[in-house]
């Protein structure tokens, strides 16, 4: 394999890219856990629980139910939060893949563009070979 100086700007540019897809990983997995917090917050504040109880302890039902709808409430808002932040994280992702595609096509570019030289000079060569056998069989 042909080097060209790009080659370190490349490996550069696919470890922000790496960096960056395990930024992606990592939000994403917080989104999915943000939720399955807010539907076990849900399921809390769903349950009726005075129904089953005595009326003395439908104070602390209702207590309890209210608290449940806080934490729905701020289980939700973890999730917007950790959307928005997976939002986040992809844009940041997405242009570090388009640098470091951008770069590894320039470097293959040029990568060609030193192999068909290469072979142009070698080519060269071998008629010059080819041009002195010829001309001492000729002698």
């Amino acid at each position: 394999m042909v080097r060209t100086p790009l080659d370190t700007v490349v490996r550069l540019r696919e470890r922000e890219e790496e960096k960056a897809a395990q930024s992606v990983a990592k939000a994403e997995s917080a989104v999915r856990l943000a939720v399955e917090r807010r539907d076990e917050a849900h399921a809390r504040q769903m349950q009726d629980d005075r129904a089953r109880r005595d009326v003395s302890d439908w104070e602390t039902s209702e207590l309890a139910h209210h608290r449940a709808l806080a934490d729905e409430k701020s289980a939700e808002k973890e999730l917007e939060q950790a959307r928005r932040t997976a939002s986040q994280v992809r844009a940041t992702y997405t242009s570090a893949h388009q640098r470091a595609e951008g770069v590894r096509r320039v470097a293959d570019a040029r990568r060609q563009e030193s192999i068909r030289e290469e072979n142009r000079v070698e080519a060269k060569q071998l008629d010059e070979v080819a041009s002195l056998r010829f001309n001492r069989k000729a002698n």
